[in-house]
């Protein structure tokens, strides 16, 4: 009991650790600062790690990250303290209950637990996490010995960490730019003698972060390392990078980079769609591409994805033909292949969509035009029946099932009154769509 009842103190204290008084917190690190300055103690690491600690410390009383996970009851029957305010808020579709203390605010999920806390009010103007973390690395430059190497590696690795969740937070808050300046603060944790690593994933996400911005030329910095490093997201990254290429004018160098990733990913969907859609922008050839694909089939002949990959390049090119015979062509190598068949009933429900737009373009007088339209319309919907079902049968794919579905569903709805097996197919894939609550 005496054990259950200490941690409970002990986490009424870390809940209440926010309420120290700015000026104690300044003077911490104001303490520690002239320490630093003093040349003798300069020269020891363990100086520079008392003064990133007063960073960390004054950070961790503002923000209190240890809150993170709670649920609202456990923070109130610890003593977290009564918000000045409080609202619901909707971020990205989800529901928040948002409340404010003199310097932070609490963002708690739909569960009533703690997913966000952003700190409001800074007690100064430079960031604590930077401060914290350029003194952790003073540390290690002073430490020749590397005596304090394990500790400080340590401290660095949880303040990455806490850099990346101001960023998260940020992000789904919408400050995409503050996102971007906290994944890229938090870098250098990781890039240092100590620590001496690199995180992937957060140079992935700078990358993504600066470009959402607009901010191009760093995007395309942290997106250049991540092809360095090999964390090239199966094509995604050069995709990216030939995207801000051809926004500056520079399709060849756009051409490089999706030539490049096609090589090594020749079934990456979004590679295929970037190169279809430069070769067709720039007039060029899209023979190209379709010669790309054939060097890959050479090499791997039973590879049902690369027949595939075929068949999007003709769908691009308008060649539905072609585009259908590889789709059937990709299912006949590999029966299990649902996005070959698939995609035949996609491609022929596309073109429905397509007629139906010219139909609703015609003059209103056009009759004979539209009556024209109409049975073309008509056709290619009844086309895509078959191997709607047959993909609908053959895979157990979640999102297949309710994409195949919801496309029945529509085309069963316009035939519903032909026949009594059109009305029966609307109520099977509308009861089914119900099941999995989608409308």
């Amino acid at each position: 009991m005496k054990q259950i009842l200490l941690t409970v103190a002990m986490l009424a204290v870390a809940l209440t650790a926010g309420a120290q008084n700015k000026d104690q917190l300044l003077s911490s690190i104001d303490k520690a600062k002239a320490a630093t300055e003093n040349e003798k103690k300069a020269a020891n690491p363990t100086t520079w790690i008392k003064y990133g600690d007063a960073f960390l410390n004054a950070y961790n009383a503002l923000f209190g990250d240890q809150w993170i996970g709670i649920s609202k009851t456990e923070s109130m029957l610890l003593g977290g303290g009564k918000p000045l305010s409080q609202e619901q808020v909707q971020l990205n579709g989800a529901a928040y209950s948002l409340e404010h203390y003199e310097f932070r605010d609490l963002y708690y999920n739909s569960a009533d637990v703690l997913e966000m806390v952003i700190i409001t009010k800074p007690i100064m103007d430079e960031d604590l996490l930077v401060q914290a973390r350029d003194a952790y690395l003073k540390a290690a430059e002073v430490d020749a010995k590397g005596s304090k190497a394990k500790v400080l590696s340590e401290k660095l690795i949880q303040l990455r960490d806490k850099f990346v969740n101001d960023a998260m937070s940020y992000y789904t808050l919408g400050n995409v730019e503050k996102a971007a300046y906290y994944f890229e603060e938090s870098l250098p944790c990781s890039e240092n003698p100590v620590v001496n690593g690199i995180d992937s994933m957060i140079v992935y996400y700078t990358g993504v972060a600066y470009n959402a911005i607009g901010n191009t030329e760093k995007a395309k910095k942290y997106y250049e390392e991540c092809l360095a490093i090999g964390y090239d997201q199966a094509g995604d990254v050069a995709a990216s990078l030939a995207e801000i290429a051809k926004s500056e004018g520079n399709t060849d160098l756009a051409k490089k980079y999706l030539n490049e990733a096609f090589a090594k990913y020749p079934s990456s969907q979004s590679v295929l769609v970037s190169l279809i859609n430069l070769y067709m922008e720039t007039n060029d050839d899209p023979q190209k591409i379709l010669d790309l694909i054939k060097s890959a089939q050479a090499n791997e002949p039973k590879n049902a994805s690369l027949v595939y990959a075929e068949g999007n390049v003709y769908k691009g090119l308008g060649d539905i033909e072609n585009a259908v015979k590889c789709y059937y062509r990709s299912s006949e190598i590999d029966p299990n292949y649902v996005y070959g068949v698939y995609s035949v009933g996609n491609t022929y429900f596309d073109e429905a969509i397509a007629i139906q737009d010219k139909m609703n373009a015609l003059d209103i007088n056009d009759v004979e035009g539209y009556d024209a339209l109409q049975k073309e319309f008509e056709k290619y919907l009844e086309m895509s029946i078959e191997p709607f079902e047959k993909a609908f049968n053959m895979t157990e794919d979640k999102d297949v099932k309710i994409a195949v579905a919801s496309a029945l569903k529509q085309v069963y709805f316009r035939f519903r009154t032909r026949d009594a097996k059109y009305a029966e197919g609307y109520e099977k894939y509308n009861q089914y769509l119900a099941t999995e609550g989608v409308e």
